[in-house]
């Protein structure tokens, strides 16, 4: 049976909370924590994905503005496609990070919302992660649900690396 811990929710929003801060370094955005999420009537675009294992499984959002989304783009992408893949690889960072820890998940597809005054309304007491860069604020909501009986494991070394193919 599947239940909502707060604890291991934390924990699993730390990974990705890190996972996202070395994604937007990756594409020259450099994000500092900070507190709180406020409305905005600014364009925000969301990126959504779904993740599933045999003891985890959750929904990851993230969120920033337009701007923000396209300091961290390649030239000509636009922000609707470009926050779908840093949504995409957010989780692919995240799913590495639990891999180290012993928890195996597959991977939706990205869901794209763009929209204004985006409140995140958390089903437990764990708050989504804000940063903050100077192209805008970055938010980083999970809602996980685990096996009564799992622990995230101690942090391992995987036997591969960041963008090498695994075949199994």
């Amino acid at each position: 049976m599947f239940v909502e811990r707060s604890d291991t929710t934390r924990a699993i929003q730390a990974l990705a909370g890190n996972a996202c801060v070395e994604l937007m370094q990756a594409y020259g955005v450099s994000l500092t924590p900070t507190q709180g999420w406020a409305e905005s009537d600014e364009v925000m675009f969301s990126g959504v994905m779904g993740f599933v294992g045999d003891a985890v499984r959750g929904t990851c959002l993230l969120a920033a503005p337009q701007g923000t989304v396209e300091a961290a783009a390649p030239k000509n992408a636009g922000a609707r496609d470009w926050v779908g893949e840093l949504a995409n690889q957010l989780v692919g960072r995240l799913k590495a990070k639990l891999m180290a820890r012993g928890a195996t998940i597959a991977l939706s597809t990205p869901v794209v919302l763009r929209g204004v005054r985006l409140s995140p309304l958390p089903r437990t007491d764990v708050e989504p992660v804000v940063f903050d860069s100077s192209a805008g604020k970055v938010l980083v909501w999970l809602e996980v649900e685990i096996e009564n009986d799992f622990q995230l494991g101690e942090e391992r070394a995987l036997k591969a690396t960041e963008g090498e193919l695994l075949v199994f």
